[in-house]
């Protein structure tokens, strides 16, 4: 951390997930990085020996932000929530970040997927894709769970392609169907 740019590696990691989102995973170098920053490109070098060093740290705070939203929605269904209750709120939050948050939508599941072809970044997308596995296992058997986020991940996937956006009621009829097997 430079004494004098106490924020530099903080802003550099933003720019890498805002140029991400925009523009895609595969057009990320450091030299764009750093003019998106408005840094040297040295810093780019300084904080990250290589791309897939950044690229972690970008998947680091798309993980922490995943999680404190996971967190955010479990805590707000209760502990008494059932089943239907569950698969409305999902629903809703599905179809949320399908339609209001689009692009960071995009970006998580970039980062995501970016484990299958950037082995360091593995263990972040298993984990990333735990996280909603973790909070259903709490109110569901394991093998429901597991296929309420299968459901979700692939309703997700669709509806970011589809030529018009999902309703609640179409996800939510779904992981009824799902729940109810």
């Amino acid at each position: 951390m430079s004494p004098r740019d106490p924020g530099r590696r903080e802003r550099i990691v933003a720019a890498a997930s805002e140029l991400m989102g925009r523009d895609g995973l595969h057009t990320i170098t450091h030299r764009r990085v750093a003019a998106h920053a408005g840094v040297p490109l040295g810093s780019t070098t300084y904080y990250f020996r290589d791309l897939d060093d950044l690229l972690r740290a970008a998947v680091d705070v798309a993980l922490e932000q995943s999680r404190a939203r996971i967190a955010e929605w479990d805590a707000a269904l209760g502990s008494g929530a059932g089943p239907a209750e569950v698969c409305a709120s999902l629903a809703a939050m599905t179809v949320g970040y399908v339609t209001d948050h689009t692009a960071r939508t995009v970006l998580d599941y970039e980062l995501y997927v970016a484990g299958l072809r950037r082995p360091p970044l593995r263990p972040r997308s298993e984990e990333w894709i735990g996280l909603l596995r973790t909070a259903l296992r709490a109110r569901f058997d394991p093998v429901t769970a597991d296929a309420l986020t299968a459901a979700t991940d692939g309703f997700t996937l669709q509806a970011l392609l589809a030529h018009r956006p999902p309703t609640v009621a179409e996800c939510e009829a779904l992981l009824r169907r799902v729940v109810a097997g």
